[in-house]
């Protein structure tokens, strides 16, 4: 089995003196890729059924265990099960441990690219609360960050914003209804005729 140091190499191998990974890395953690989620699917998809049963909690007593745990729950399913309802399956765990996680101050001894991606939780709930805690972590990561950093945590915030936006104006993910069996409302419905985010689901 992956130990948590192969996870976090995995997903963003080594930073360079700025504190930001490979452009190559980067670039596939947003962009719907066949080959990365397969990728993903086969050399990832029992450890992620481990986490799902909660077979990794003595990773959380480390900060990168915590962030390889999170990263286990919330991005790699999104990878595995790309276009299907369990994509979202371990989203609430995912956010249970992030906000244990928060409680107990893991995030603050993370690299700033890191932490970016253990508040990632928050930007998936359909509660405005976590919405509005994650916009103000990721403010605070762009705040902290210098340089190129600066501009890469730029663009998590905006996501944020974007996520933030939508739950507040729909209480929930309109892009995820036909996934989850949702009936849309007409403004849903019209939303979603116009283009709005998916956000790669």
């Amino acid at each position: 089995m992956f130990s948590w140091e192969e996870v976090l190499y995995f997903w963003f191998g080594e930073l360079d003196d700025d504190g930001v990974p490979a452009t190559e890395l980067r670039q596939r953690w947003f962009q719907a890729s066949r080959s990365f989620d397969w990728e993903i699917r086969r050399r990832f998809f029992s450890l992620v059924l481990v986490a799902s049963e909660n077979g990794l909690e003595s990773w959380r007593d480390e900060p990168g265990g915590a962030l390889a745990e999170l990263l286990l729950l919330d991005q790699f399913p999104r990878n595995i099960h790309r276009g299907r309802a369990m994509a979202f399956d371990a989203d609430p765990q995912a956010l249970k441990n992030c906000l244990a996680g928060l409680e107990r101050g893991h995030d603050v001894t993370l690299p700033l690219i890191q932490r970016a991606f253990f508040f990632m939780p928050l930007q998936h709930s359909e509660k405005l609360t976590h919405q509005e805690r994650g916009v103000a972590l990721y403010e605070q990561l762009v705040a902290l960050a210098d340089g190129r950093l600066k501009d890469v945590l730029r663009s998590f915030h905006q996501s944020a914003v974007s996520h933030r936006d939508i739950v507040a104006r729909f209480g929930r993910f309109p892009h995820r209804n036909r996934l989850l069996g949702r009936r849309s409302t007409p403004e849903e419905e019209g939303y979603l005729r116009d283009g709005g985010p998916a956000f790669g689901q």
